[in-house]
């Protein structure tokens, strides 16, 4: 007889090297697998998943473990763009606003200019010029007094400047209140 096995030969397996010979338990067929608890069985699955799956696997877990690094950062740096680009908007609007205000600057050095704002908002005039103030174009008669109004009288109506129109029309208003007594 030849010391190699046949495809008929159902001997035990010669023990590999490294390993210990592997004793007979009593009760334990030969070729049958030993039913282990369940740490042991998911490590055995993984022991027969193929390696390019395990290598998928551990692929996926690296990108998202990278997503959870650079999502923070990542959101970091957009939030800032977002800022500057703000900003620099802002700064633009201003330097418009700031050229704008020196042009009006500018002008008040103008002679002509600073007349035609006192005529304007002050309502100044020369010296023998006479100035004309339109109360109402339209024809209404407003100096009928509304409800629970003193009336306006012509005094506040005069050609006075607009300081002593307000000031008139507070004495005026004050008339007809009761005295407040104080505690």
């Amino acid at each position: 007889m030849s010391s190699a096995r046949g495809p008929r030969d159902r001997r035990s397996p010669a023990p590999r090297p490294g390993r210990a010979p592997a004793t007979r338990r009593p009760g334990h067929r030969p070729g049958a697998r030993a039913v282990a608890g369940a740490g042991s069985s998911a490590a055995a699955s993984y022991r027969h998943t193929p390696a390019h799956v395990r290598r998928l696997l551990t692929l996926v877990v690296l990108v998202v473990l990278m997503g959870l690094v650079v999502a923070p950062v990542l959101s970091g740096y957009l939030r800032q763009r977002a800022e500057i680009s703000a900003a620099e908007q802002q700064i633009e609007a201003e330097k418009q606003e700031i050229t704008a205000l020196e042009r009006e600057l500018a002008l008040w050095d103008d002679e002509d200019y600073v007349e035609q704002q006192a005529r304007q908002r002050l309502r100044f005039v020369r010296e023998g010029e006479t100035a004309f103030t339109v109360v109402d174009d339209t024809g209404t008669d407003y100096t009928e007094a509304l409800p629970g109004m003193a009336p306006v009288s012509d005094e506040v109506l005069a050609d006075s400047p607009w300081y002593g129109q307000v000031w008139a029309s507070v004495r005026i208003a004050n008339e007809g209140l009761p005295e407040t007594k104080e505690p």
